[in-house]
């Protein structure tokens, strides 16, 4: 009987640590400790913490302090729900509003697992800041002749690197249907995307679609359906640590003033 309630607490545990790690990336600050107070309540006296990854906290860390920042912990929590999303997903969503931290998690993850000896590297275009054709490419109407966007190029780049080396491409801006909807045979199962002239890319697991937006507002569901999503909030970062880090920056006769 004893070991027959181990193994059914084990697998509680299992359970338990599925919903964490696929809901609580998604949810706000106060709504991720209602949550934590359901899961308590549906599974009384039942011990699951969450996944731990040793080396890479210890990675971040280390990076954390050499780029002069302070280490939250309810931040180092969102870099590792980021690093779970990125193992499991091929598009990712960082949202939240300015200041939150978006593009600190995955540059520092990133950093990080530089450290650990997986290389990663990272291609970032602003979707929003130019027009859809000088984004995903054209074809001349009058020659047939195509021509290259900035992430068809990038594309094209990261498709012949080794599946040793990790690629991120990271569109950080608005989220719009106009462009966004061209990704989705990415998103899916498929890897896939296809352009107009008809050639199609194949990704491997080796690559990665991040987003880093504010809003998901004009995001259509089928969008957001197959992305993994990083929820960032104000309360995520406290204002005495970004006066800290920054007092850090300052020459030492400055800070003792």
């Amino acid at each position: 009987k004893q070991s027959l309630n181990v193994g059914k607490q084990s697998e509680t545990q299992i359970i338990i640590k599925a919903l964490r790690v696929n809901t609580l990336s998604k949810l706000t600050y106060e709504d991720s400790k209602i949550f934590d107070g359901i899961v308590r309540d549906v599974f009384p006296g039942i011990d699951a913490p969450d996944i731990s990854y040793a080396d890479l906290e210890k990675a971040v860390k280390e990076t954390l302090l050499e780029m002069n920042y302070i280490i939250i912990e309810s931040q180092m929590k969102k870099m590792l729900q980021f690093y779970e999303a990125v193992r499991g997903r091929m598009g990712v969503v960082l949202v939240g509003p300015s200041g939150s931290g978006k593009s600190t998690v995955w540059k520092v993850l990133c950093a990080a697992l530089q450290k650990l000896g997986k290389i990663t590297k990272t291609y970032v275009v602003n979707p929003k800041a130019m027009p859809r054709q000088q984004l995903l490419g054209h074809m001349d109407i009058d020659t047939r002749e195509w021509s290259d966007g900035i992430i068809t190029y990038n594309a094209r780049k990261v498709v012949k690197e080794p599946t040793d080396i990790h690629s991120w491409i990271v569109c950080d801006g608005d989220i719009d249907p106009e462009w966004v909807e061209s990704l989705n045979s990415v998103l899916d199962d498929n890897h896939l995307l296809t352009m107009p002239n008809g050639e199609r890319i194949q990704f491997g697991s080796n690559v990665n679609f991040i987003f880093e937006t504010h809003s998901l507002r004009y995001a259509s569901p089928a969008t957001v359906s197959r992305m993994g999503m990083i929820f960032l909030s104000e309360e995520d970062v406290d204002v005495k640590s970004l006066v800290t880090a920054w007092i850090q920056q300052q020459n030492t006769d400055i800070q003792s003033v």
